[in-house]
């Protein structure tokens, strides 16, 4: 619930001090840095929750795999800092990418993988607490004006950064060599850039759109894109709790698993379609609070269809997990990569020719043709 908050009470606060143009490169710059975590905590969240809780008893094990992941972080964090900043002096990017470098220390020290996969829910719960606060409060003092949207990104990774890394520093770890860590990235590629894949087709819009339409449809899309934000941070908090507990049911019976894992795939479905019809219904209303042009209401009003695409995703999880369990890391990585092409081979032309429609009919198409292949090859390990 704190997660669903938070960007609700920045996001208007914004549009009014530095206007809907500037939202929409938040939102690019934002895109650019979820991509960047993924290098960064290579599977983390995937493969190591469950190596975590599978072999929870064995300390020794537990330490020295956590030793890895940070070596390899620092690695990571450091090389793509290096390749950033290269990048945006060569192409005189916007400022707020600088600041958004604030996201590269939190994704090195995030330990809340470690805490997921011990499920202490309690702790996660805290630092995200306390780190929203923070931002919310950082963004509210800071942004005063319209040039300081530059510092929105940056506030939330440095809210992060704090929290993240005093937990972190509590954790015990083995030190260990760093010519482990070519075997931990050989083991964890083809999740890595599955899950990237998946990450790539779920950003790529709003950057597609500020390169072909420019800031201000960008940012009408980063408002919708909010709340599909909004419902894909309910989708990964609910996958990442389920996870461990699917695991373990797995590894007993399929069938207890099965069962498990459907349930809360119902319960997902009817979350989130009435969410989306009360947001559908009810938004017109609340743009009326602000002085958008007829161009930009418009656009809002067309882009709200996008509020049902999470229905289908939360249909997929079950059978995603199933193949995360079962190392079908191939099947997972051809699966994503094809959403990718679609998404490059689709979005680009539909939105030079149709602009944020293009967009809308390219992300259905996308997550239609995930959930069937997530189905196709997930229903063997079902029914065995």
């Amino acid at each position: 619930m704190i997660n669903l908050l938070a960007p609700f009470l920045v996001m208007p606060y914004v549009i009014t001090v530095c206007g809907i143009d500037k939202w929409g490169m938040v939102g690019v710059v934002t895109s650019t840095y979820i991509l960047m975590g993924l290098l960064i905590e290579f599977g983390a969240n995937l493969i190591g929750v469950k190596e975590l809780s599978t072999f929870r008893n064995k300390l020794v094990f537990l330490k020295s795999y956590i030793g890895v992941n940070y070596k390899f972080r620092l690695l990571s964090s450091l090389l793509l800092s290096v390749i950033l900043i290269s990048v945006f002096l060569i192409f005189k990017l916007d400022i707020s990418f600088y600041w958004g470098l604030t996201w590269m220390i939190a994704w090195y020290y995030n330990p809340l993988w470690i805490f997921q996969a011990q499920e202490d829910f309690k702790k996660i719960n805290k630092i995200i607490f306390l780190s929203k606060a923070v931002y919310v409060l950082g963004v509210y003092l800071l942004v005063t004006t319209k040039e300081d949207y530059v510092y929105v990104v940056g506030i939330l990774g440095l809210s992060n950064s704090i929290f993240y890394a005093w937990y972190y520093y509590q954790i015990p770890k083995n030190k260990v060599a760093f010519k482990r860590v070519p075997v931990f990235f050989k083991q964890n590629s083809a999740i890595v850039v599955s899950n990237f894949a998946i990450s790539f087709y779920t950003q790529a819009p709003i950057i597609i759109i500020k390169v072909i339409l420019g800031n201000v449809a960008a940012g009408i899309f980063n408002v919708i894109n909010l709340f599909l934000t909004v419902f894909r941070s309910y989708l990964g908090v609910f996958f990442n709790v389920t996870y461990p507990r699917f695991c373990y049911l797995l590894s007993g019976s399929v069938a207890k698993a099965k069962t498990y894992g459907f349930k809360m795939m119902k319960i997902n479905v009817f979350l989130l379609l009435g969410a989306a019809i009360i947001i559908f219904l009810t938004l017109p209303y609340a743009i009326g609070f602000f002085d958008f042009s007829q161009d930009v209401q418009e656009g809002l009003a067309f882009s709200s269809f996008l509020l049902f695409l999470p229905v289908i995703i939360a249909l997929n999880i079950p059978y995603y997990q199933l193949l995360l369990f079962k190392k079908q890391n191939n099947d997972v990585l051809k699966i994503s990569v094809g959403g990718v092409i679609i998404t490059l081979a689709l979005g680009i032309p539909l939105t030079y020719a149709f602009g944020l429609m293009g967009i809308c009919v390219m992300l259905y198409v996308v997550e239609l043709y995930i959930l069937l292949s997530f189905w196709r090859k997930g229903t063997k390990f079902m029914t065995k």
